[in-house]
């Protein structure tokens, strides 16, 4: 992982405060969350002392491109990975960074800085966020949200240990949904660059400019014109992986029986990228069965990671609540649940890894699991989206959500479809992703295919309603990998085998569809085994043992300022569903205690859960 943070004056030649500085060093400790020593540090400064470039890593010797990047009398950081690494020299060039950062291969935010100003972009999907913030004197820019927070407090306060101001009516969003339905952070005057926007300063002055998606067209009305952009998607995908054509070490690929995942199973295989495959389930699980039949099919490793439980399988081992909680607020600075499942963070491992994490921006965002497309339905949808557990806040909560839905409601008027496909990308993936692939980064090497700012403009390109009917990402897995035709998929089928209107469309183009009621694996009789069955979710069916500390811990936070978000019936809920609205509560609430005061993870035994008998395996 790398972290960037850039300083420069409003007032050219004023140099900047050296409390500034010594905070940001010092507070790399809570906002680069890894061991301590494993950080490199690199440092660039302008000749009047007025503009600084401040960067880190965690990654080894000889990974990737150098940490401060230099060429014509400009410097850069990058986050992520370029596609071609020799374009960094076009990055350093351009004179209109945000353009050319969005038409870039690669998944990246980039930062750059020279004796005249400084200026950052982040790519088509902001999945590696830029987050800037002012002082009366400073600009403020950088990759982590709370170190860019403490940078600036410290030159409004001149403290060098300075405290965090909250911005309470934002995590509204985090209660609700578990992630921010906006471009603001947990941190007071802090903002996320919207995706594929550069900010330029210059002359003390800030300017954004935002970089307009393409322009969908029509659904393709013949076999050739649907052929034809089938393949362009397939030639950007493959693009995507050029960074691993010369990869030391195979591929890892998180794979499930799902639709993602195995589209990148069968780009790797088309592409002659070597690759392992792993799966984290029960033995029996729809997933583990369909994963372990694509990989066979393909003929490469499979493993499978299994939870850990007690002697004799009875209970799940998990960690307690607030460690849990720990990692999930120190990876995500608070922009992302506990309910999910982070990794934790530790030594930087190179070996690419990829995941299926952001596929539905290939299938129409959050039109991938909308059933109605009329208008009456997609308003429903965008209110549901801003309006969920709305009863657990208070009015002031209830307020700003409301703020935050007026720009998209209006846009439904205008094309509901299009309107869900963007608040996928704005939201889901630019801000839940973005915070869930910075705990991966500082660990890990992911290289995630569906993000590329390449592959992802030629998805907008191509009709969200026709790309919601899978036939397009049906038609690439169909080219890379054939082979792969009559393996069920976990969950529903494929949506054109279940709409008459694309079924319709799918015989016009004479195109073959598989059988979504196919036999499964060999060893696993019909009987037993269900595509459509969801396994188990322990999140979802938290037990006394669990629950019990997170009300503690809740009803302590009240008097921290939850109470202004959450009111009195969210503050003593006690969900007999839900239950991923109590994380969502837990997180906001362990963060205003916490207040990112101790990088270390809390000592706490583990706790155990009882395994349901119906699901031993």
């Amino acid at each position: 992982m790398r972290v960037h943070l850039v300083i420069t004056a409003k007032r050219s030649g004023v140099a900047l405060p050296p409390v500034v500085l010594e905070v940001a060093r010092e507070a790399i400790g809570r906002a680069f969350p890894v061991p301590a020593a494993t950080i490199t540090a690199g440092e660039w400064r302008s000749a009047a002392g007025d503009t600084a470039l401040l960067s880190w890593s965690n990654e080894p010797a000889g990974h990737g491109l150098p940490i401060i990047c230099s060429g014509g009398g400009r410097v850069a950081g990058l986050t992520g990975h370029l596609a071609e690494p020799a374009e960094a020299d076009e990055l350093l060039a351009a004179p209109r960074l945000g353009e050319t950062a969005a038409r870039t291969g690669g998944v990246f935010s980039i930062f750059r800085a020279d004796e005249h100003g400084v200026s950052a972009a982040t790519g088509m999907t902001r999945a590696c966020p830029v987050f800037y913030t002012e002082t009366s004197g400073l600009h403020v820019i950088g990759s982590r949200a709370l170190l860019v927070h403490l940078a600036a407090r410290a030159a409004t306060t001149g403290s060098s240990r300075p405290d965090i101001v909250w911005n309470l009516p934002a995590m509204e969003s985090m209660v609700r949904t578990g992630y921010f339905l906006s471009d603001e952070t947990p941190f007071d005057a802090v903002s996320a660059l919207p995706p594929a926007t550069g900010i330029v300063i210059t002359a003390g002055r800030r300017t954004i400019t935002v970089t307009s998606p393409p322009e969908a067209r029509a659904t393709p009305t013949s076999r050739r014109r649907a052929s034809a952009q089938i393949d362009e998607l397939a030639d950007a995908l493959l693009a995507a992986v050029r960074p691993l054509r010369n990869t030391y070490e195979p591929v890892r690929l998180s794979l499930t029986g799902g639709r993602d995942s195995r589209l990148l199973a069968a780009l790797l295989y088309r592409a002659d990228i070597p690759f392992v495959t792993a799966t984290s389930g029960h033995d029996g699980s729809p997933d583990v069965v369909l994963a372990g039949r694509v990989a066979e099919a393909l003929g490469v490793r499979h493993s499978v990671s299994r939870p850990t439980r007690s002697e004799g399988g009875a209970e799940l081992i998990i960690p307690h609540p607030r460690v849990r909680t720990h990692n999930a607020l120190f990876a995500g600075e608070g922009m992302i649940s506990a309910y999910e499942n982070l990794p934790a963070g530790g030594c930087y491992d190179p070996t690419p890894r990829m995941s299926g994490h952001g596929g539905e921006i290939l299938r129409g965002g959050f039109l991938q699991n909308q059933a109605q497309l009329d208008d009456t339905a997609v308003r429903r949808r965008v209110d549901g989206l801003f309006g969920k557990n709305t009863d657990l806040l208070t009015e002031e909560g209830k307020e700003h959500a409301l703020v935050l839905a007026s720009p998209w409601q209006e846009r439904c008027r205008e094309d509901g479809p299009k309107v869900l496909d963007h608040l996928y990308l704005a939201y889901r993936v630019g801000r839940w992703h973005a915070a869930s692939r910075a705990s991966l980064l500082r660990g890990q090497h992911p290289l995630p295919p569906f993000l590329d700012n390449s592959v992802v403009r030629t998805a907008l390109s191509m009709d969200p309603v026709w790309r919601r009917s899978e036939t397009p990402i049906h038609g690439v897995i169909s080219a890379f990998a054939p082979q792969l035709g009559d393996i069920p998929i976990e969950g529903r089928p494929w949506r054109f085998t279940t709409e008459a209107p694309v079924r319709r469309l799918m015989d016009r183009f004479r195109v073959r569809s598989p059988h979504p009621g196919s036999a499964v694996d060999p060893g696993v009789s019909n009987a037993a085994f269900d595509p459509a069955r969801k396994p188990w979710n322990w999140r979802m069916n938290l037990t006394q043992e669990v629950t019990d500390p997170m009300y503690a811990d809740i009803a302590a936070a009240g008097a921290g300022g939850l109470s202004r978000i959450v009111n009195e019936t969210g503050m003593t809920w006690r969900p007999a569903s839900r239950m991923d609205t109590l994380w969502h509560i837990y997180t906001v609430s362990r963060m205003l205690t916490e207040a990112f005061a101790d990088p270390a993870p809390p000592k706490l035994p583990p706790v155990r859960v009882p395994w349901p008998t119906a699901d031993r395996q």
